[in-house]
């Protein structure tokens, strides 16, 4: 096909869409990303005696001292984080939006989305500090200790980093799901098979859920971006030994190639994030 053909006119037209994201999504932020860390990685420009003197950093275990490699066990450590929480958020987002979504129950509609503005509108910090208080409080007013509140481990030290890292996401994944599944149930070809008497769980799967299908993508993509760029804050709350602790750890000791590394690691995994979200609309088919 010469570039003269019309086939090749059509064939630019469809790709130049897909270049432009893959240009904005994931392209230009690598740059950045490299850019800035370059720069602020170069130990002329760089004085990490102020993060060698931090506390918190001076009493935890720095992972790619002990580590065969530490790049990979870094990221696996944040990438399991991340996964239960997010599968969490979805868990608990979804049922609770199209419940939301289809409830005509006022008072409860109300409380639910009063609930999640507040989870919505503070920072992923500010519940990891609650958690945290929350469980001190019990051990040292009632002696009960529910779940440990720092250190590393695939067990129950998982459960409060993975719950403080989800409440943002979930709240977004309610909300999205629940104003998408009361747009849909107010749909005319909704309302034609409510009149034909098909029953309400017959209408969920049949016509809501498939056509609520890219606004629960989108929230889950938008809720599990968050939740990356919190997760340097909350790793250093629980002392999770993922790639945000370890990226502060390796500035404070000049490991500068490691910090480099889990930096665009951090860059990578936005980017893919956009494009897995803009591929996965574009395949959702919708309609009545």
């Amino acid at each position: 096909m010469s570039p003269g053909e019309p086939g090749w006119s059509a064939l630019r037209t469809r790709l130049s869409p897909i270049a432009a994201r893959i240009f904005l999504d994931m392209l230009l932020p690598l740059a950045v990303a490299y850019g800035v860390v370059s720069f602020l990685a170069d130990p002329t420009r760089l004085d990490t005696r102020e993060l060698r003197a931090n506390y918190l950093l001076m009493n935890t275990t720095q992972l790619f001292r002990v580590e065969a490699n530490p790049f990979v066990a870094a990221v696996g450590s944040s990438a399991i984080l991340m996964l239960c929480a997010i599968a969490g958020a979805v868990a608990i987002g979804v049922p609770a939006g199209v419940a939301y979504g289809w409830s005509s129950n006022r008072s409860l509609r109300t409380v639910a989305w009063s609930v999640s503005t507040l989870a919505a509108s503070l920072p992923a910090f500010f519940w990891a500090v609650v958690i945290e208080l929350a469980m001190i409080l019990l051990w040292i007013q009632a002696g009960i200790r529910v779940l440990p509140t720092a250190g590393f481990g695939i067990d129950e030290h998982l459960v409060l980093p993975s719950l403080a890292l989800g409440l943002r996401p979930a709240a977004y994944i309610f909300r999205l799901t629940g104003t998408a599944v009361e747009d849909i149930r107010h749909a005319d070809y909704v309302r034609t098979a409510i009149a034909k008497g098909l029953g309400g769980p017959q209408i969920l799967v049949r016509h809501v859920l498939p056509n609520a299908v890219p606004n629960i993508i989108g929230a889950t993509v938008l809720g599990a971006r968050g939740a990356l760029s919190s997760l340097v804050l909350i790793e250093y709350v629980f002392i999770w030994g993922g790639a945000g602790l370890t990226f502060v750890q390796a500035l404070g000791t000049g490991h500068f190639e490691l910090a480099t590394a889990l930096a665009l690691s951090f860059a990578i995994g936005s980017a893919l994030l956009a494009l897995a979200a803009d591929l996965a609309r574009a395949h959702v088919r919708v309609g009545p």
